[in-house]
């Protein structure tokens, strides 16, 4: 128990050494400034889908965010669907990702300075291999909330079209949840390994992996339950009709603390098995 303390310790003192709350708050700020751009650029997708209306997609997207954020949620989507975005699908696509990827471009810079790399590609090609992953990112998030939110809706689909592989996807849809943690494992894994100028063994980056994974989560449960019986209403009375804002800020910011924490930890296994760590 005592070599965990120090252990844990010693992550920290490097965790805070390398000022990696700075990262974090980098991260959090551009992905916030991307959630617009990108919430346009799912409007404009949505139009090319006949059975998909606005109206259905407010209500989807309404439905996906805690209850804090969704009064914010919807007069956004409601103000930006009547924006008609389909004549600005290239421009915010690229702003979209352009400012996405600059919140994947301070991960990179903050794992290059956990595993002591310096950054050696132009900083063109960086946002543009960031703006990758981003889309990576992207894809992620619609898979794992497919499964968690449009489980039901996708066994039925299934049902009625393929009813040969009805009972394999039964079994899939059952443990979505579980699916939905493998994904998130999967998606640090891949942030740990590739993200970095320098990269790094996949096997190597598993304890980070999981730990993210299993901190993401508890932390997200532990906030939302805080925010809802405690701290909500002193945060209303602070900041106003910002309080959503600030509250979403908050939860990205500790999320990309966990995630650089993470990393750190897989620096440290490497040095507790130099032998099995090959860069």
């Amino acid at each position: 128990m005592f070599g965990i303390i120090v252990a844990g310790k010693r992550v920290y003192d490097k965790f805070a050494e390398d000022e990696m709350t700075v990262y974090a708050a980098q991260v959090s700020f551009f992905i916030i400034l991307s959630v617009v751009p990108f919430i346009m650029l799912l409007l404009t997708a949505v139009q090319m889908i006949p059975s998909i209306s606005n109206a259905r997609f407010m209500e989807l997207i309404v439905g996906l965010v805690p209850v804090d954020y969704k009064s914010l949620a919807f007069r956004v989507v409601n103000d930006l669907s009547l924006k008609s975005p389909a004549t600005m699908i290239s421009v915010t696509a690229v702003t979209a990702l352009w400012s996405a990827g600059r919140g994947m471009f301070s991960v990179a810079r903050g794992l290059n300075r956990v595993n002591g790399h310096g950054e050696k590609r132009w900083y063109v090609i960086n946002r543009l291999i960031c703006s990758g992953y981003t889309i990576v990112f992207i894809l992620v998030c619609i898979l794992s909330l497919g499964l968690l939110v449009f489980g039901n809706m996708i066994q039925a689909f299934m049902v009625s079209r393929f009813p040969i592989i009805a009972d394999v996807t039964t079994h899939i849809i059952n443990f979505r949840a579980l699916w939905a943690l493998m994904i998130l494992i999967i998606f640090f894994l891949g942030i740990y390994t590739f993200v970095p100028d320098k990269r790094l063994k996949l096997r190597d980056q598993l304890p980070g992996a999981v730990f993210s994974t299993v901190g993401w989560m508890a932390f997200s449960f532990a906030f939302s339950l805080y925010f809802s019986h405690i701290g909500g209403k002193n945060y209303s009375y602070m900041y106003g009709s910002l309080t959503a804002i600030v509250l979403l800020l908050l939860w990205l910011y500790f999320c990309m603390c966990i995630l650089f924490f993470g990393a750190e930890i897989n620096y440290f296994w490497k040095e507790l098995f130099p032998g099995e760590t090959k860069e």
